[in-house]
């Protein structure tokens, strides 16, 4: 069991990663897995301050969903998704998802260790790239950020660069990234 059976490649992943709550809900946000070698079970995430952050330190547990859909990742990098979106609470997987993945974690330094521990390739669903979905990502990382500073001279440059990427997934995407970028937009709004 490597890193790339569950389709991960060299470089940054974006997956949806769950972290188990205090509570025993479930925390869902959207991450970067960073990958040196798909043929290894180890990688790594860099986070910042956060709930995944801190469910990591407590827990050491990371689920990663493998999934293709914008709008999981427009809902989740906002707040977390509710049991209906859910395929499984135990071990938690989401609807749509290609394949998940358990990760041991150690935090150090602000990165999490992760090393591969188990889980499932689901259906054998194929996507092509689609530039529209990228540019939803792309966007996503920028509006988070957008949310979190205040430098207005940054909140400017940021705010020009989701303008960018919207108009790249209207022309390039489906209506599913189309609906995530209004829900990006009525987030940064």
């Amino acid at each position: 069991m490597k890193l790339h059976d569950f389709g991960f490649t060299e470089g940054i992943n974006e997956i949806i990663a769950i972290t188990e709550n205090e509570d025993g809900s479930w925390n869902t946000a959207p991450i970067g897995i960073i990958v040196e070698n798909s043929a290894s079970t180890t990688a790594m995430a860099r986070l910042y301050r956060n709930r995944t952050r801190a469910n990591l330190e407590r827990k050491g547990v990371l689920f990663a969903n493998v999934i293709d859909d914008p709008i999981i990742f427009a809902i989740s990098s906002f707040g977390n998704l509710d049991e209906d979106y859910f395929f499984s609470l135990d071990p938690p997987i989401l609807k749509g998802s290609m394949a998940w993945c358990r990760f041991k974690a150690k935090m150090k330094n602000g990165t999490a260790i992760l090393k591969l521990a188990d889980g499932d390739v689901i259906g054998g669903k194929v996507r092509a790239v689609n530039r529209g979905f990228n540019a939803v990502i792309e966007a996503l990382v920028h509006a988070t950020r957008y949310l979190a500073i205040r430098d207005e001279e940054k909140r400017r440059e940021l705010l020009e660069k989701i303008y960018y990427y919207r108009e790249l997934a209207e022309k390039c995407g489906s209506e599913r990234e189309k609906r995530a970028f209004e829900i990006i937009m009525e987030k940064i709004a």
